[in-house]
């Protein structure tokens, strides 16, 4: 299967994703929900994901592809239906609150797969410009999914877009069943042995580098989705302004991922990383100074296209420094640790950020992105 066709399933996935957690949240507000039990409903397409992604890894080594890719596909099949088939003045929060497991769990096994089949069938040499290809894609379904969705909520009501939510993934299965044959069977021999511990690869200092690089970026990702608004708000701009702040950060994102598919022919994955780390650090040490909207759209921007270019280069290093067999296992973990951060982080920045402010929480995250971007030009001088 060629690197186009896997990269449509990732954002057919991707696209039923953002929009079922869009609509998810809409729908909830619409009927009276509080914010805790939206927070509630947000939190569990993560929370399943977080418990199960390194038991999905590894099952994933075992048997191959095909079966976590179509398991994963009808998870998001499934959760898309449940919004549409019961209204809410009839079962309340219940559908969606299984649609959210649902559709994170199965996002989850659509991402193992992909990810497994891009670095596996990418050229070592090239497999960073390989993921720049799929994190592109993710920014695309990333963007389009949420405009598409309040359209179609606007214009036919919350039960009708789930409806076509779920059509969209039958699409989805009817390109799948075309390509079932260009997918592998399995990968390696199912293991006899007991399997290792769940947290077994960090014992591996690259692994473990790169996971707790991974984990840091991933911070300072929600950081910016959670702080802005707030900071956006306290500062005095409209609800459009901070969403057009937000924007410049999406369209950054993309344009630094666009721009990775030549860089990374002349730069390495650490080099990268490197100028990922003091790029936003940059940007979150320059925030907290300016009130008024352009400054912080240009900030934002300056904090995509650090941020943005992060993910391609950290999964070509985990694919590199993962022992044979086992990348589904370290793709696993890394979504575990990824989504102990969107379960967490939350909770932690709305608790620090009501005692000490967005701009002390700001500096903190620039101090640490700093110190990080210091250490692994350390790395690239001892290597």
């Amino acid at each position: 299967m060629k690197l186009p066709q896997i990269i449509a399933f990732a954002v057919f996935g991707h696209i039923a994703f953002v929009s079922t957690r869009m609509a998810g949240s809409l729908y909830a507000l619409a009927n009276g929900a509080s914010t805790f039990t939206v927070g509630v409903l947000m939190a569990l397409f993560a929370l399943v994901p977080m418990l199960t992604a390194v038991p999905a890894g590894r099952w994933l080594d075992a048997v191959g592809v095909r079966r976590p890719l179509l398991i994963g596909m009808v998870m998001i099949l499934g959760g898309a239906l449940l919004p549409a088939a019961f209204s809410y003045e009839v079962a309340d929060i219940a559908p969606l609150l299984v649609s959210a497991s649902l559709v994170g769990t199965g996002m989850m096994l659509v991402q193992l797969t992909t990810q497994n089949l891009v670095g596996e069938r990418a050229d070592p040499a090239n497999r960073a410009e390989a993921f720049s290809w799929l994190a592109l894609g993710a920014s695309v379904s990333g963007f389009t999914g949420p405009v598409i969705t309040g359209f179609l909520i606007e214009g036919f009501g919350h039960r009708i877009a789930f409806s076509l939510f779920a059509l969209e993934m039958l699409v989805a299965f009817a390109f799948l069943r075309r390509r079932w044959h260009e997918l592998p069977a399995h990968h390696t021999t199912a293991r006899t042995a007991a399997p290792p511990p769940m947290f077994d690869l960090f014992r591996l200092r690259a692994v473990r580098t790169i996971l707790l690089l991974n984990g840091l970026l991933s911070s300072a990702w929600d950081l910016q989705t959670f702080m802005i608004p707030v900071h956006g708000t306290r500062v005095g701009l409209s609800a459009g302004e901070i969403g057009l702040v937000l924007g410049s950060f999406a369209v950054a994102t993309f344009t630094i991922r666009l721009a990775l598919a030549r860089l990374s022919r002349s730069l390495s994955e650490w080099q990268v990383l490197t100028y990922t780390l003091f790029t936003a650090g940059v940007a979150y040490l320059l925030m907290p100074f300016f009130g008024s909207f352009w400054p912080l759209a240009a900030c934002a921007f300056l904090l995509g296209l650090g941020l943005g270019a992060a993910q391609p280069n950290v999964m070509s290093l985990l694919h590199g420094a993962t022992p044979e067999g086992r990348i589904g296992e370290a793709l696993g973990l890394r979504t575990t640790v990824m989504n102990s951060s969107h379960v967490a982080l939350p909770l932690v920045f709305g608790a620090a950020g009501a005692v000490v402010g967005a701009a002390a929480l700001f500096g903190t995250m620039a101090a640490l992105l700093g110190a990080a971007g210091v250490a692994t030009l350390r790395l690239q001088r001892n290597r």
